[in-house]
């Protein structure tokens, strides 16, 4: 298509010229004293050429096109210095001009679009990634990093920026190896690899170094990587599983050979030359049916080329049921097992199937949905089912007593009377106890009749994969909790408690609901810190929140604002409702607080603000409540000093 191009291109040329000379009228022009005429329209009619060839590298043919019309409007316009044309035909110049430049518009406007386009894209691919995106200088350093990269490692993006690959890396050696230079020119390269995080944390990673170039100069080194800690830990437990799983299998009387085309013995397992009686060597490329006639038809054999067959045979008068499975370049699988124990080793390959099936798909819905009453009483039948029993049942500790928490056909609460420190079976049910931190969570309940080691294995595998899980989210409950509390405490910190003032403000505001804030300063706290020392003054504020906390509501919330400075929001309260509830707090802590024994007086001046008539924002409930609280406190002073 470009060679047309140019082809009409140089036609189109060739005619204008061979038109001017037909049609136009010569001109008698001195170029020496017409120069400053000549000289541009040369220079519009080279721009638009060179335009045209540039164009000619892209792959659009419209801006391409625009930039032809361009150059024969340029052409026309450097032949009208020599030559007269007939009226009509100075109309086409005009023509090639609006032509030619609203293709080129168009073409640049579609260009400008794909590319807004694409950089969207990519913004929302690096931004939203839920892998680490890094991208390295060709030094080394840091020049770029995307959010996911700030959650699993703990740094900020303003600390990463200028770091280098060795300083992020989790060790000495790795630091050595994991240079840029072993990336750049070999393209795409794939390892598994360690992070230092901010708190320094090894963080294992599947890694990807895709180069960037600029031409034939390497620009920068982007890095993605995906944290593989958690993945790990349950690939390695199914792994290990899975070994013991394949030297179950392999000591079963299964005869596993490949055939070739021609009926020759390409491979035989160890069983298979038990069963057979015959050494491997023996074996190898001999025919099947030389040595085995009897075993199954050649016809059968023939036809597993194109499809899994199965077929029972006899060999040394042994009923087999031989199983054919086409493998690549022109061969089969096939399998023989003893008729008499085919039905108890699929039963049990199926149900070992079903179970691992099952592990993955309660991991999953545990890690994705957390743990909840929802995931477990979805999975009680399939758990049942791989069991062998019709009864299960989940309890989990609360307050310190076992509660229900989903059950299949019943529930057991006789047999509670004696949690099980370890799997045991008792009165025909299999009790699993759950642990974290050496202490039991739950407890699960399986029905069990007949018992076997196969039964013990599953529950010791079931009872594994729920701990590591439970502890998996325990963790992050953990972090969760660390980042939104004061470490003091234990009620929410400054900017946990605003934002959910802020939440609460919103949902009051949509359903037309009145919220009470109450600001809090103790009165003259520094003296006791002054006097006894920071150690009890701390303890004194947790006793101050926990008896504060027992005196309000679940739905209440309480942050600390600042050393001795507390909020607390009364959703669906007026002002009257605030009121009256301060006033049963501070008649309540007329009593002292016992530290160690001895007793502190803590007083406090507070101030009330309500949503909306005092402000329908955190910042104006936050200043109003201040005010009233330095108001309330002037007050009482100046009471004292009077007395």
């Amino acid at each position: 298509m470009k060679k047309l191009v140019w082809q009409v291109l140089l036609a189109g040329t060739a005619l204008l010229i061979i038109y001017s000379f037909l049609i136009g009228t010569p001109l008698k022009i001195h170029l020496a004293t017409h120069w400053e005429i000549v000289l541009p329209r040369v220079l519009f009619l080279l721009g638009s050429f060179l335009l045209n060839a540039l164009f000619s590298l892209t792959g659009s043919y419209v801006v391409l096109f625009g930039s032809a019309s361009l150059f024969f409007g340029a052409l026309i316009n450097f032949l009208e210095f020599f030559f007269v044309y007939p009226p009509l035909f100075y109309p086409v110049k005009s023509i090639f001009y609006v032509f030619g430049s609203l293709l080129i518009l168009i073409g640049i406007s579609r260009v400008l679009l794909k590319l807004k386009r694409l950089i969207l894209m990519f913004k929302g691919l690096f931004e939203e990634n839920n892998d680490m995106v890094i991208y390295y200088d060709p030094s080394g350093k840091i020049v770029e990093v995307n959010q996911a990269v700030e959650k699993f490692l703990g740094y900020t993006r303003t600390d990463l920026l200028g770091k280098t690959i060795e300083e992020i890396s989790g060790s000495v050696e790795e630091r050595f190896l994991f240079q840029i230079e072993n990336f750049s020119h070999d393209g795409i390269k794939s390892l598994e690899r360690e992070f230092l995080s901010k708190d320094g944390r090894t963080v294992i990673c599947e890694s990807k170094l895709i180069p960037v170039y600029e031409g034939k100069k390497l620009a920068m080194i982007q890095e993605i990587a995906r944290p593989i800690d958690d993945i790990k830990k349950i690939e390695d437990q199914i792994r290990r599983e899975r070994k013991r799983f394949l030297a179950y299998f392999n000591n079963t009387p299964v005869l596993s050979v490949i055939l070739r085309e021609d009926g020759t013995i390409e491979d035989v397992n160890e069983t298979g030359c038990k069963l057979l009686g015959v050494n491997r060597e023996h074996l190898l490329n001999k025919n099947w049916f030389d040595m085995f006639p009897e075993s199954f038809p050649h016809e059968t054999f023939e036809g597993s080329f194109k499809e899994k067959i199965v077929h029972e045979g006899i060999i040394d008068g042994r009923i087999i049921k031989w199983v054919f499975i086409p493998l690549e370049k022109n061969r089969v699988m096939v399998t023989g097992l003893d008729i008499t124990e085919l039905k108890e080793n699929l039963t049990t390959l199926e149900k070992d199937k079903k179970f691992y099936q099952l592990l993955l798909d309660l991991s999953k819905s545990l890690l994705s949905l957390g743990w909840n009453d929802f995931v477990f009483k979805q999975y009680l039948s399939p758990l049942g089912e791989v069991f062998g029993s019709k009864s299960v049942a989940l309890y989990e500790k609360k307050n310190g007593n076992f509660v229900l928490t989903a059950s299949l056909n019943g529930s057991f609460e006789e047999i509670l009377s004696r949690i099980p420190e370890d799997i045991d079976c008792e009165n025909e049910m299999l009790g699993i106890p759950l642990e974290y931190e050496t202490e039991t969570f739950a407890v699960l309940l399986i029905g069990c009749g007949k018992t076997d080691e196969r039964l013990f294995e599953m529950a010791r595998l079931l009872k594994n994969y729920l701990e590591l899980i439970y502890w998996k989210l325990k963790g992050e409950e953990r972090i969760l909790w660390l980042a939104e509390r004061d470490s003091l405490t234990g009620v929410y910190n400054r900017e946990a408690f605003e934002n959910r003032l802020a939440y609460l403000i919103n949902l009051s505001k949509r359903y037309n609901r009145k919220l009470s804030f109450v600001f809090i300063d103790l009165d003259d706290f520094k003296r006791i810190n002054d006097s006894k020392g920071h150690l009890v003054g701390d303890r004194v504020l947790k006793e101050f929140v926990n008896r504060l906390t027992s005196l309000l509501r679940k739905s209440d919330v309480v942050g600390r604002l600042g050393g001795d400075e507390f909020g607390i929001v009364l959703s669906e309260t007026d002002r009257t409702g605030a009121e009256i509830l301060m006033k049963r707090i501070e008649e309540h802590f007329r009593e002292p607080v016992l530290v160690d024994g001895k007793q502190f007086f803590v007083n406090f001046s507070y101030g009330i603000s309500v949503f909306p008539e005092d402000g329908e924002s955190v910042k104006e409930l936050l200043k109003v409540a201040d005010e009233r609280m330095y108001m309330n406190k002037f007050s009482k002073k100046r009471g004292r000093e009077n007395v």
